[in-house]
C-alpha cells in the first residue's frame, strides 16, 4: 500500500491477486464443464441402453397381447365344444368327454399364465418409460448446462465474438423446434397407446363373447330368435366401433411411421383415403429411401396428411400426386392436385381471421426444423405444396436403404 500525506492508502488493490482469482474462476468453470460432459456421456449411454430395453419390452408385449387374443378365441371354442358334449353326453364316450374337458382346462391355464405375463410386461413397460423420461431430462439438462458453461467461459475470457456466435447457433434453433414437435407427438403416441391397450382390447373381448352367446343360441333346440338377432346387431356395432377406434389410433400416431418410416406410413394413409374418395392418389419416390430423424419424418407426414385432406375436402380434385425425393443431405416433399385452386394470400388471411391455422401450422412445422416451405396455387389450375428439409442421419436416422411398400 502507498503512503499518502503521512497516511496509508488502504483501498489500493493487488492486481496480481485479482488476476489470479479470475484465472481460478475460469479454471473452475472449465472443470465443471468437463465434469458435466462426463455426466452427459454416461447419461446418454444409459438412456440408449434403457430405451433399447424398452423397445424390446414393447415388442414382447405386443406379441403377448396377440397370443392372448388368439388363445381366448381357442378357449371360447373349447367351451362351446364342452357344452355340446355335456348336453349330448350319451353320444360320446368317457374318453372323448375327458379329452374335451382336458383341452378346455389346458387353454384356461395357459390363458391365465399369458394374462399374468401381459400384466407384468405392462408394469415393466410403464416403469421403464418413467426411467427413460428422467434420463432424457438429465441428458437434455446436462447438454444445456454444457452449452451455457461454454458461453460463460468464452465471456470470462473476453471472447465475446465466439459467445455471440454460440447464442445464434442454428443447431440450438433446430433443437428448440425438435423439442416442440417431439412434445406434441409424444402426447399423441401416449393417447394412441392407451386406447390400444384399453378400449380396443375390451371391445375385442365383448365382440368375442357376443359371438360365443350367438353360438349357444344356435345349438339350443328352441332358440330365441329375437335375442339372437339382437346379439348379431350388438356384434356388428362392436366391430364397427373397433374399426373406428383403430382409425383414431392411426390418426393420432400411425404405428407404421415408427416401425417402417415415412413412405410406408404415407402409403397406408393414402390407401385408407382412397377407399372413401373418388380421387386417385399417386406416390412417387425418387432416390434411395432412408430412415430419417424422427422429428423430420413426423413433420413431413403431417404436412402430406394435411395437404391431401385439404385437397380432398376443398379442391374437387380428381388426382393427387405425392413426390418424395431423397437427396444426399435433404428430403423434398411435394403434394400436387388438379383441383380448383385458390388465392393463397387471401386464404391465409381468411384462415387467420377464422382461427384456422392449418396452412400456417404446416409452414411452422417445417421452419422449426430449419427447412423451407411453399404453397403455389392458381384458380382453376390446382395447388402445389412443397417443403425442403435438410437432415443428418447421424442424429437418429439410419443410412440403410429400406424397401418401400408402394
Amino acid at each position: 500500500m502507498k503512503e499518502r500525506g503521512g497516511k496509508l492508502d488502504s483501498y489500493a488493490f493487488d492486481i496480481t491477486a485479482l488476476d489470479e482469482i479470475f484465472k481460478n474462476t475460469v479454471a473452475a468453470v472449465e472443470k465443471g464443464k468437463d465434469d458435466l460432459e462426463v455426466i452427459f456421456e454416461v447419461a446418454q449411454q444409459e438412456y440408449k441402453r434403457i430405451n433399447d430395453l424398452l423397445e424390446d419390452i414393447r415388442e414382447d408385449l405386443e406379441k403377448t397381447i396377440a397370443e392372448v387374443d388368439e388363445l381366448e378365441h381357442r378357449f371360447q371354442r373349447a367351451r362351446v365344444k364342452l357344452l355340446q358334449v355335456t348336453k349330448g353326453r350319451s353320444k360320446y364316450t368317457e374318453e372323448e368327454v375327458q379329452e374335451v374337458y382336458d383341452s378346455a382346462h389346458e387353454y384356461q391355464v395357459r390363458l391365465s399364465v399369458l394374462r399374468e405375463r401381459e400384466r407384468e410386461l405392462k408394469k415393466s413397460r410403464n416403469e421403464l418409460e418413467r426411467t427413460v423420461r428422467k434420463l432424457k431430462e438429465m441428458v437434455e439438462r446436462s447438454q444445456k448446462m454444457i452449452s451455457q458453461m461454454s458461453i460463460a467461459v468464452d465471456l470470462l475470457r473476453g471472447n465475446f465474438e465466439a459467445a455471440s456466435k454460440a447464442f445464434m447457433d442454428m443447431h440450438q434453433k433446430y433443437q428448440y423446434g425438435v423439442k416442440i414437435l417431439v412434445a406434441q407427438e409424444e402426447e399423441r403416441k401416449r393417447v394412441a397407446r392407451e386406447i390400444h391397450d384399453g378400449p380396443v382390447q375390451s371391445l375385442a373381448n365383448v365382440a368375442m363373447r357376443a359371438d360365443y352367446c350367438q353360438r349357444l343360441y344356435k345349438n339350443n333346440e328352441t332358440p330365441t330368435l329375437e335375442v339372437a338377432n339382437e346379439l348379431t346387431d350388438i356384434k356388428k356395432l362392436v366391430q364397427d366401433c373397433l374399426i373406428e377406434m383403430r382409425q383414431i389410433i392411426f390418426d393420432l400416431r400411425p404405428m407404421s411411421l415408427d416401425d417402417l418410416g415415412l413412405v410406408p406410413a404415407l402409403c397406408r394413409f393414402t390407401t385408407i383415403v382412397e377407399k372413401n374418395t373418388k380421387a386417385l392418389i399417386n406416390i412417387t419416390v425418387i432416390g434411395k429411401e432412408v430412415r430419417l430423424p424422427g422429428p423430420v419424418e413426423i413433420a413431413l407426414f403431417r404436412l402430406a396428411q394435411e395437404s391431401i385432406n385439404n385437397a380432398i375436402r376443398h379442391s374437387g380434385c380428381r388426382q393427387i400426386d405425392v413426390k418424395i425425393e431423397f437427396a444426399q443431405t435433404e428430403i423434398v416433399l411435394v403434394v400436387k392436385d388438379d383441383g380448383l385452386g385458390f388465392d393463397v394470400e387471401e386464404q391465409i388471411a381468411l384462415s387467420a381471421e377464422n382461427h384456422n391455422f392449418g396452412l400456417v401450422g404446416m409452414e411452422e412445422r417445417i421452419k422449426l426444423l430449419g427447412g423451407k416451405f411453399g404453397i403455389e396455387s392458381i384458380l382453376g389450375g390446382g395447388t402445389r405444396v412443397w417443403s425442403r428439409v435438410a437432415y443428418d442421419t447421424s442424429e437418429g436416422g439410419s443410412k440403410n436403404e429400406i424397401t418401400s411398400c408402394c
